[in-house]
């Protein structure tokens, strides 16, 4: 039977397109759960680049820290002996009387410092 204009829609037909409303908003919710799911994995994942760019960059600095260090460790020690063999030239052009004068004084200092402390 065809429905008149005049008359309200009937029950079924009402149903129906409620149901049909709801459906396409089921739907909607659907694609915005997925939309949502992929947001947040995206989100993730770009996190986790983050953190993995933050560690490399911190290792990096470590290495580069740790060549500067071992850099000027070289360099103090080229120094150190440096300075001891021109002090071992030194002495050995000294006598002998006046190096052990000079480490008896030394002794003495050391362990009078050492008393007082």
């Amino acid at each position: 039977m065809s429905q008149k204009a005049h008359e309200p829609p009937r029950v079924d037909e009402r149903l129906s397109r409620l149901l049909d409303i709801e459906q396409r908003l089921e739907e909607r919710v659907r694609r915005a759960e997925q939309a949502a799911r992929e947001r947040v994995d995206a989100m993730r994942a770009a996190a986790r680049e983050a953190d993995e760019r933050r560690l490399a960059e911190m290792e990096r600095a470590a290495k580069e820290q740790e060549r500067e260090d071992l850099e000027r460790h070289a360099e103090e020690l080229r120094r150190t002996q440096e300075e001891g063999a021109a002090e071992a030239r030194r002495l050995s052009t000294m006598r002998d009387e006046t190096i052990e004068r000079l480490a008896r004084k030394a002794y003495a200092r050391v362990v009078g410092e050492g008393s007082s402390s």
